[in-house]
């Protein structure tokens, strides 16, 4: 029987981290689940640079609000290029997750992995400059799509058209124009489970493949609660282009992966039972 090997999670009290954590777990892969937070089945660390050496160190701990880290600035900068570079340096293997960010919002076709990167604000600066961290390290980059499911930030436009469901009142969105790449956390978690059993180096994009738009998303959400006469009001009315979708053909090639629900599927049952399908 093959050794296991040794696997951390950071951020493992965070919403991807958890779902990774539980699919691991799922797959026989059991996990050092790293946390600054204390808590049950957590190894806490004051810092992420105290993260205990693995045969796999997965780095999901980084901010995921995009404002927050763009307000810290510079000194979110200098942390989160240190911490990655530390772990980098104590794992075989090192997994580091990035955005689907880095592509800016000027895509006529979807994102491929060798597309040109935007560095356009700390968060994404940081994301960047990390990713480069991590593959002159022989690691794996994670650009990530969308992610929705139980447990995900409130401040995302899935978590804001969720909390209106049930109302009489128009839906209001900030823009309805700009399209995305959503994808259940569960089915990213799936992917990640995927290369943690065959490590690979190099860029994935993590993602659905499919473009969907703001208005696209109100409408698939009112009508997964049989609400489709009230009215969507947009706060913000734009004729701005802006698409944000990966191509993950070279992910399924690489990794036989294939979804199991479609993403719309997958967003409708969210909207309608507060839960995605998952694999």
């Amino acid at each position: 029987m093959p050794n296991v090997p040794r696997i951390a999670v950071t951020g493992a009290s965070g919403f991807l981290a958890r779902a990774v954590i539980a699919r691991l777990t799922a797959i026989g892969l059991p996990c050092i689940a790293v946390s600054r937070r204390s808590g049950p089945g957590l190894h806490q660390v004051a810092d992420y640079t105290d993260t205990p050496a693995a045969d796999i160190l997965i780095h999901l701990a980084e901010e995921s609000d995009r404002a927050k880290a763009n307000l810290l600035g510079e000194a979110y900068l200098e942390h989160a290029a240190t911490v990655v570079e530390k772990l980098s340096e104590r794992a075989s293997t090192f997994v580091y997750a990035s955005s689907g960010v880095v592509y800016g919002d000027a895509g006529a076709t979807p994102f491929g992995t060798d597309a040109c990167v935007e560095a356009t604000d700390v968060y994404s600066r940081s994301k960047i400059r990390n990713e480069a961290l991590a593959l002159s390290a022989g690691g794996t980059v994670l650009r990530l799509s969308n992610l929705f499911g139980v447990g995900m930030s409130p401040c995302n436009v899935v978590s804001d058209i969720a909390r209106q469901l049930g109302r009489m009142a128009p839906l209001v969105v900030r823009y309805d124009g700009p399209v995305r790449d959503f994808l259940s956390v569960n089915e990213a978690a799936n992917v990640i489970g995927l290369l943690a059993q065959t490590p690979q180096p190099g860029i994935f994009n993590i993602g659905s493949g499919l473009g969907v738009s703001i208005r696209e998303l109100a409408l698939l959400a009112l009508r997964a609660v049989k609400q489709q006469n009230r009215e969507i009001v947009v706060a913000h009315p734009s004729g701005r282009r802006s698409v944000n979708i990966l191509d993950i053909s070279d992910t399924k090639r690489c990794l036989g992966w294939g979804g199991t629900y479609s993403p719309l599927d997958s967003l409708e049952n969210y909207f309608r039972n507060g839960v995605p399908l998952d694999i």
